[in-house]
Formats: structure tokens, C-alpha cells, sequence
């Protein structure tokens, strides 16, 4: 798997650095001062770095000039959501003419505040899309392993017959509905998320499997699995709004330990975020025995 941490960086500096050719000197700048693996080494040490790395004194004369060049770059690719996340341009030294802003020696530097949002903040929110869409590339497009039916009144581990799927690729709205898992492979694990979006822009974000809601019990018993279970709190599944509802399954074959993953009536259903799939990958690649699936649904009045 790729480093999310490269992967991250460089799709900041494409953003913050359009087109082909980067300026050389910001560009380094960039990657070496807001490295989190760097977050603690002086910029002073990190400029000398550069220098004896590249052999040109602009990295060592003029480090500072190029960094305040990247806060002035990122401040500017992303001023409305620094805005709307209370950061100011005072606060990373790109106050009005006169007033550039200043902080004491007690306060955070202007990089180091731009490092805060990069890190704490837009992070978490790119690595939502960016593991979502490498996951759902990784998937196979040939396999019909999720379907929607209509909510029977006995559970299929009883062994009464799962109801017919609905047409694919549609959901109707405001109807009590069950899910069928269809991955012939008793004995493994399922983590299912969920990933909702309406017609106002609206999102939700939702681990099915496990949740005390649907599947307490995320162990994948028989070739076909009808969520929710006998023994989750809701007895149907069912979609208030037309839009559109992503899956993406994740089969392993040993259950992981994560705080979240434990079913808690107190949270029945976890409304998962980027540091929840951060985990995941992160275990996922130091496991061998795991696969991948992704379905679409769109939901219909």
C-alpha cells in the first residue's frame, strides 16, 4: 500500500503548486518542513539539510523567504475552509499591509499553525475520499456479493428462505428492507461500510458490520448472511431520502482489535470518520489474507 503520508503531501503540493513544473526550492520546502516526521527538528536544521542534500545555497540563505512563499501558497488554495475552521491569516503571519501579524514566543509559529489545520484537520477529511476510492478501485466489479430485499419476518439463520433481491442497483425509499451478504466464506470477518449522500449534498457515514444496530456479531456464519440479525436493535433497514448509498465490505480472517469495532448499545451504530479508516489500513497492511468489495445503490421514491 502506498505511504498515506507521500500520498498526502504530494496531493498538497499539487494543489498548492498547479501545473508541471513546481518551483524547486518551495516545493522542498513544503515537503521537508511540514513532514510530520520533521514536525520536531528546527527549520533551521532542516534548511542546512537541504542544502548539503542539493548543494544550492537558496535552500540555506533563503529557507525562511520560501517557507513564508508555501504559508502564503496554502493560505491562499485554502482560505475558505481555514475560515470556516477558525484560522486566521494573523495567525500565519499574512495579516493586512503593516500588520502582518505577530505571535509571541509563547504562541505557535505561523508554520506550525499551518502544519495544525494540514495535520489535525484537512488530513482527516482527505483521507475519507483518498482510502474510500483506492479501496473501491481495488474492488472486483464481476462479483454480486450485496443485494437489497424485502424485510422478511424470519431470520435466515433459522434456515427459512432469504426473499428475492430487489432490482439491482435500486432501493426504494421508506421501505422496511434487509441485506443480504452473499461471500461464501463462513468463518471470516465483515466490515462493512456504509456511505450516504442525498440530493441537498447531504452525508452520512455509517459502519454496519459490526454495530449493535444491525450486526453485533460481524463473524460470517453461512454463504449468505441477512442483516440485520436476530439479536440487532433494529429489526429493518430503511432510507428516508433519495440519494445515493455506497458499501464497502472488507473480509479478513481474524477479528481485529479496534475500541470502535466493539458493538455498544450506548452507540448502537458508529458514524465512522477518516482516523477510523486510517486504522483499518494501517492493520490491513500488515495482513495478507484480505479482500475487498464495493456495491452502489441508489435510492428511489
Amino acid at each position: 500500500m502506498p505511504s498515506l503520508v507521500k500520498e498526502y503531501l504530494e496531493y498538497i503540493s499539487q494543489q498548492i503548486f498547479p501545473g508541471n513544473a513546481p518551483p524547486e526550492f518551495q516545493y522542498w520546502t513544503f515537503m521537508e518542513r511540514f513532514n510530520p516526521n520533521n514536525c520536531d527538528i528546527k527549520s533551521t536544521e532542516i534548511s542546512e539539510a537541504l542544502y548539503y542534500r542539493e548543494s544550492k545555497e537558496g535552500y540555506k540563505s533563503g529557507f525562511n523567504q520560501h517557507l513564508k512563499e508555501v504559508i502564503k501558497k496554502i493560505n491562499s488554495q485554502f482560505r475558505e475552509q481555514l475560515e470556516e475552521d477558525g484560522f486566521t491569516q494573523q495567525q500565519l503571519g499574512l495579516g493586512e499591509k503593516g500588520n502582518p501579524g505577530r505571535y509571541t514566543a509563547s504562541a505557535k509559529s505561523p508554520w506550525q499553525i499551518a502544519y495544525q489545520w494540514l495535520w489535525e484537520i484537512k488530513y482527516y477529511r482527505w483521507l475519507e475520499d483518498y482510502i474510500w476510492e483506492n479501496w473501491k478501485q481495488k474492488a472486483p466489479t464481476n462479483v454480486d456479493w450485496i443485494q437489497f430485499c424485502h424485510r422478511s419476518t424470519e431470520y435466515a439463520a433459522k434456515g427459512m428462505k432469504i426473499p428475492p433481491p430487489l432490482p439491482k442497483k435500486t432501493i426504494p425509499i421508506n421501505t422496511p428492507l434487509s441485506l443480504t451478504i452473499n461471500l461464501d466464506t463462513p468463518g471470516s470477518y465483515l466490515l462493512l461500510f456504509n456511505r450516504g449522500s442525498d440530493e441537498q449534498g447531504n452525508t452520512t457515514q455509517y459502519l454496519v458490520t459490526p454495530s449493535q444496530a444491525f450486526a453485533p456479531n460481524y463473524q460470517l456464519q453461512e454463504k449468505s448472511t441477512s442483516i440485520p440479525l436476530e439479536e440487532a436493535i433494529c429489526e429493518d433497514i430503511q432510507f428516508e431520502t433519495v440519494g445515493k448509498e455506497e458499501y464497502i465490505g472488507i473480509v479478513i480472517d481474524k477479528a481485529v482489535n479496534l475500541p470502535w469495532l466493539n458493538p455498544n448499545p450506548e452507540n448502537p451504530i458508529v458514524e465512522w470518520e477518516g482516523k477510523h479508516l486510517e486504522q483499518v489500513w494501517e492493520l490491513l497492511h500488515n495482513r495478507d489474507n484480505w479482500r475487498v468489495f464495493y456495491r452502489d445503490f441508489h435510492v428511489v421514491s
